[in-house]
């Protein structure tokens, strides 16, 4: 199990890795935009999920015109607002059309209320949902629906022998378990304190990340989508005591790579 800082455009992708784009829950704080997650083989590149603000520190890994496809897993807006700004940099930037973007019917719907010239002139839309496998070059994908208030997408990409899951939101009725193959590498979200697991928010805590974690033999956990002004280290020691693994903070800039099956 290795873990490093990403190398940009300038390094050779491992079979499979993903850099933490922007990792702040619900908001961006004074050091990460929302949800963003750069998959990468040595020949794909997959944007996973674009929180606003999000391309500022996608731009320091990769140029715009490297990435082959966005996957955006629901339509809350700190996990796709970024979309109208990629939409221009693709039509007026790089002058490049049929852009692949997978989403949800949900978010397709907002995109096109905000700007619907991005689907009409560059983003080829396609909508998912948990039983859509899309392949993306080199890159596996599958789906399940967590637990959200709406339709919400958790990610699996495999590749060579790899496999990496990002849970996007969820409240406690879903694990990874619901992958029918194990994952290498989860990237999970730890919205919640301890104190709040039974206000009934659709989110969970990094004690109960730990737990399903565990349940889905899952090999190294990354946790994320933690609010701003909360303190990190706490979701890493609630988890610490559910989870034997390896555990990790997303933090914007940092490269993942998972050990092989």
């Amino acid at each position: 199990m290795t873990t490093g800082t990403s190398s940009g455009t300038s390094g050779s992708p491992a079979p499979l890795q993903i850099t933490v784009i922007g990792c702040a829950g619900s908001y961006s704080s004074a050091y990460s935009s929302c949800s963003s997650y750069l998959v990468r083989t040595s020949s794909t590149a997959v944007l996973l999920d674009a929180g606003p603000g999000s391309s500022i520190e996608l731009q320091k890994h990769i140029d715009l015109a490297e990435i082959d496809a966005i996957i955006v897993s629901h339509e809350h807006p700190d996990h796709w607002t970024e979309l109208p700004s990629l939409y221009h940099a693709y039509r007026f930037g790089l002058a490049r059309p049929h852009v692949p973007v997978y989403g949800t019917a949900g978010t397709r719907l907002l995109l096109d209320a905000a700007c619907s010239e991005a689907t009409a002139y560059t983003f080829d839309w396609t909508t998912i949902d948990e039983d859509s496998t899309p392949k993306i070059g080199d890159i596996d994908f599958s789906f399940s629906l967590t637990d959200h208030p709406v339709e919400t997408l958790a990610i699996r990409a495999e590749s060579g022998g790899y496999s990496i899951g990002y849970s996007a939101d969820t409240g406690p009725g879903w694990s990874p378990e619901a992958f029918a193959a194990p994952i290498d590498l989860l990237v999970y979200e730890a919205s919640l304190r301890i104190d709040m697991e039974e206000l009934g928010i659709p989110h969970i805590s990094g004690r109960q990340a730990g737990r399903r974690a565990t349940s889905a033999d899952v090999r190294h956990l990354v946790l994320t989508h933690i609010p701003p002004g909360e303190v990190h280290d706490d979701r890493v020691a609630a988890a610490r005591a559910e989870f034997a693994g390896p555990i990790d903070l997303a933090v914007p800039g940092r490269t993942f790579t998972p050990a092989s099956v």
